[in-house]
C-alpha cells in the first residue's frame, strides 16, 4: 500500500516537472499616444514563455514595455524595454513570444495614413561545435510573424470588410566575431553554431504600403484606420555535449514608423488668413498713430 505522503510528494514532483515546460503569460494595456499626424490607441501586449529542461529561471514581463514617441513630438513609436532576450546553455531551451496589438488613426481630421514600417533588431551569440538545422548544438532564432495588418476605415467611414495588407520583408544578419551559419528567411533569422564562439547582429523590417493595398481592391481615398496584430518570437536551443554550448539572442530596438499626411488648407482659408493678417497689421498701425498724437 502506498503511503499518502508518498503520493503527495509524487504529485508535487509531477506538477513541478509540468511547470518547467508550461508557458507563462502576462498581458498589459498601454495608454494612447498622440503624435502630430498619427494617434496610437488600444496598445495591448500579451507575452508567453516556454522553457526547459532544466527550467530557465527568467519569465517574460512586458517584453515590449511602455511605448514612447521618439524623438518626442514625432509620430515614431518606439518600445524601449531591454528585457526581450533569451540566453540558454548546455541542453536548455527557451521560447519567448511577445504578442502586440494596436490601432492607428490620423490625429487631424482630414489626415491620411500612407504606409507603416516595422523595424526590429538586436544581437546574437552562439557557442558550440559545428552544426546546422534544428539539431544544431547551439541555435538562436528571431521571427516576426504578422497575424495581420488591416485597413479598417477609409475617408473616416469604417469598412464592412477590412482589407488585409501583406508586408514586404527585409532581413539582414551579420557576424562581428567568429564563425556561424546564418539563414535569412521571410521575416525570420536563424543562427547556428559553427565551432567556437561567434557574435553578431540581426535586423528584420516589414513595410506595409497602405495606398497600394487600397488600389489593389479598386478603392480610392484616404486610409483613416489601421489595426495591427503580430507575434514577435525569440528562440534559443542548445544540446548537451562534452564542451560548453550557449545560444543567446535579444532585441535592442522595436520601432514603428508611419508615413502620414495632414490636410492641406483650402485656398479660401489661406486667403482669409492673409486678409486677417493685413487687417491686424492695419489696426496696429492706426493704434500707434493715435497714441503718438
Amino acid at each position: 500500500m502506498t503511503h499518502p505522503r508518498s503520493l503527495i510528494c509524487r504529485s508535487l514532483l509531477a506538477l513541478a516537472a509540468i511547470a518547467a515546460f508550461t508557458a507563462t503569460a502576462r498581458a498589459t494595456n498601454y495608454s494612447p499616444l498622440v503624435g502630430p499626424k498619427v494617434t496610437y490607441t488600444n496598445i495591448n501586449e500579451s507575452d508567453s514563455q516556454i522553457a526547459g529542461p532544466p527550467a530557465v529561471t527568467t519569465s517574460p514581463a512586458q517584453l515590449f514595455g511602455q511605448p514612447v514617441l521618439s524623438p518626442p513630438g514625432s509620430d515614431i513609436l518606439s518600445f524601449m524595454n531591454s528585457s526581450f532576450m533569451v540566453t540558454v546553455a548546455n541542453g536548455q531551451f527557451e521560447r519567448q513570444d511577445g504578442s502586440l496589438r494596436l490601432d492607428l488613426t490620423p490625429t487631424v481630421p482630414g489626415g491620411a495614413l500612407k504606409a507603416v514600417l516595422f523595424d526590429e533588431g538586436g544581437a546574437w551569440n552562439v557557442l558550440g561545435p559545428n552544426g546546422t538545422g534544428s539539431g544544431a548544438p547551439a541555435l538562436a532564432e528571431a521571427t516576426l510573424a504578422f497575424n495581420d495588418l488591416r485597413i479598417t476605415s477609409v475617408n473616416g467611414v469604417p469598412l464592412g470588410t477590412a482589407i488585409t495588407v501583406n508586408p514586404t520583408f527585409s532581413v539582414t544578419s551579420s557576424t562581428q566575431t567568429g564563425t556561424a551559419h546564418l539563414t535569412n528567411g521571410n521575416g525570420d533569422v536563424t543562427i547556428t553554431s559553427a565551432g567556437g564562439n561567434a557574435v553578431g547582429l540581426w535586423d528584420i523590417t516589414a513595410n506595409f504600403d497602405l495606398d497600394a493595398a487600397l488600389a489593389s481592391h479598386n478603392l480610392s481615398g484616404r486610409v483613416t484606420g489601421v489595426s495591427m496584430a503580430l507575434d514577435d518570437i525569440l528562440l534559443g536551443t542548445t544540446t548537451s555535449s562534452d564542451g560548453l554550448t550557449i545560444a543567446a539572442i535579444d532585441k535592442k530596438h522595436v520601432i514603428i514608423t508611419p508615413t502620414a499626411t495632414n490636410p492641406v488648407p483650402e485656398p479660401s482659408t489661406i486667403i482669409l488668413g492673409l486678409f486677417g493678417g493685413v487687417g491686424l497689421l492695419f489696426t496696429q498701425r492706426q493704434w500707434r498713430k493715435a497714441s503718438q498724437v
